[in-house]
């Protein structure tokens, strides 16, 4: 949905003086409380990257793993498109341009693992964008045996995170967000698991991102996020403990105004990125494009690499009508397609007044 068309979405019937005030008041204090987390986040990030240059392992990889069906399909391009809900899980940023309560649940499933977000998004007008979602990875189930082959226990292995963001409008062109995730990796024994690893770990981190509109017919949004800073994570010692997978992100989506002037109804972006360490090493690259048929139907897709599933191409498909949306991808190398099972994403959307 184009820019100028969302601006005429946010007039309302007038509301009372007090009442106003208070929202007006509000949001200045919310605001101001996200520019004091954006500089204590800033500060944070620039001591991180000084020790993360030099850091050769990493833990709960399950933090790159992608959510979500239309930024999969678009090659993960995401940084600075409009995501509805799972812009929690890519650029908090992206939230604080919704304007309509939002659901929406997220399914993928690849040879290593099955995932299952659930999302839900707050706009609270002038104060900014409330948002939570919780996420939970199952890695699977691996039995345990005796000596002579028989079966005496099951191991599980499971991840879990929660997240919640506030994301807030600086006039109309900016937008900036923060996420809070608290993150659990455990495996535990049923039955008789002697000389098997349990463990029940946590750690949290912070996600803080901002998008720009530029131009003067808002075709071009700038998007930047720092991904996953926070503390590491001890699965057995202090000596293993582990920095969880801090990400930069920078990019931009490129609205192709002249698809929409030749044939009305029509839309196409282009989206692309660049992912690094925070030490700004071990690039990757990412490019994709959305075309959409009356805001109704889309068709995507992508290329990457070092995607968090391994993949280095991706399509995917949406549908929307009315309050509801679905989303399906697909991706295609890697681990997982070479094992005869490519990446699959699926998301249901629900949108609310």
């Amino acid at each position: 949905m184009r820019p100028r068309r969302l601006r005429s979405l946010h007039r309302r019937a007038p509301v009372p003086v007090p009442v106003a005030a208070a929202v007006g008041r509000l949001g200045a204090i919310a605001r101001t409380a996200i520019v004091t987390a954006l500089v204590s986040a800033i500060s944070a990030i620039s001591a991180i990257s000084a020790v993360a240059q030099d850091v050769a392992k990493e833990g709960a990889l399950f933090l790159l793993v992608p959510i979500g069906a239309r930024a999969v399909g678009q090659g993960q391009a995401a940084v600075a498109s409009r995501l509805s809900g799972e812009a929690i899980w890519w650029n908090p940023a992206a939230l604080g341009w919704s304007i309509r309560r939002e659901f929406t649940i997220d399914y993928s499933k690849n040879f290593l693992l099955t995932g299952t977000a659930a999302n839900a998004v707050f706009p609270a007008g002038k104060a900014g964008v409330l948002s939570a979602s919780l996420l939970h990875f199952n890695f699977g189930d691996q039995l345990s045996t005796d000596q002579f082959g028989a079966t005496i226990g099951t191991l599980y292995s499971k991840a879990a995170v929660f997240a919640t963001s506030y994301s807030a409008t600086f006039g109309d062109r900016v937008s900036v967000g923060l996420t809070y995730k608290y993150l659990q990796q455990s495996q535990s024994c049923g039955g008789s698991c002697q000389g098997v690893l349990t463990y029940l770990v946590s750690t949290s981190a912070f996600d803080l991102g901002a998008h720009v509109v530029a131009g003067t017919k808002r075709a071009l949004t700038v998007g930047a996020v720092a991904r996953n800073v926070g503390f590491c994570i001890q699965v057995v010692d202090t000596e293993q403990c582990d920095p969880v997978p801090a990400r930069l992100h920078a990019g931009a989506d490129y609205r192709i105004d002249a698809v929409s002037r030749a044939a009305p109804g029509l839309t196409l972006h282009f989206t692309g990125e660049v992912v690094s360490r925070l030490g700004f090493d071990d690039s990757a690259f990412r490019a994709g494009a959305e075309f959409g048929v009356a805001e109704r139907y889309f068709l995507r897709g992508g290329m990457l690499t070092a995607s968090g599933d391994g993949s280095t191409a991706a399509v995917g498909l949406g549908v929307r009508q009315g309050a509801l949306g679905l989303e399906f991808a697909r991706t295609f190398g890697g681990l997982s397609s070479d094992a005869g099972e490519p990446p699959t994403y699926l998301t249901v959307r629900f949108m609310f007044r």
